[in-house]
């Protein structure tokens, strides 16, 4: 997992921001940069500097689906209903019949406001196994508008997160393998690791 990756799992947008402008300043064309920091941006409320770093993204993948989903959320998020209709109705017309990923899709019509069809899409993803669900469920900003709705808990629930689930965060190997001081071990001190839930 990429360093962006961990601070997105770990809804730490701050860190996704710096990440994100760093690999940004190493290499401006590279799309998924500007995704992140798009992310970083809606995660902290920062709706309008968000729309800007996905329309680059859009523009520098040529269209990839996470990007354009991105784009059309954030439009429907800050009111722009029309915007992002467009982006649904552009990519059924113009994909030459590659559908956009269900759960992608689902989060356009999360930023809509349109609850009932988005949560109908997330239950036919997770019905399809999706791997975009597996990946953002659990920390994508796009969804935050559905996951206080007793169908959200359900969905999760289903997907094996626990109701209240803590936030991920890294820890000590040691204390995450409720050891004590103890002897010096082979593994560097600073080790951390990830972990989920309680």
């Amino acid at each position: 997992m990429t360093e962006a990756g961990v601070f997105y799992q770990l809804r730490d947008y701050p860190n996704l921001i710096v990440t994100s402008m760093k690999g940004i300043a190493s290499d401006p064309n590279e799309w998924i940069e500007h995704q992140d920091l798009g992310i970083g941006y809606e995660g902290s409320g920062r709706l309008s500097e968000a729309i800007a770093e996905y329309q680059k993204a859009v523009a520098l993948s040529n269209g990839d689906q996470d990007a354009l989903a991105s784009l059309a959320h954030a439009y429907g998020a800050v009111g722009n209903r029309s915007a992002a209709k467009k982006i649904l109705h552009d990519w059924n017309t113009k994909s030459g019949g590659k559908q956009l990923a269900t759960y992608l899709e689902a989060t356009v019509y999360a930023g809509l406001g349109e609850k009932d069809r988005a949560f109908k899409l997330l239950n036919q993803a997770y019905r399809e196994r999706s791997l975009e669900l597996s990946w953002h469920l659990k920390a994508d900003p796009r969804i935050d508008s559905l996951r206080d709705d007793p169908r959200f808990q359900e969905l999760a629930r289903r997907f094996g997160l626990p109701r209240g689930t803590a936030p991920a965060r890294f820890v000590p190997l040691r204390e995450a393998r409720n050891e004590s001081a103890g002897p010096p071990s082979s593994e560097p001190a600073e080790m951390l690791v990830l972990v989920t839930g309680e």
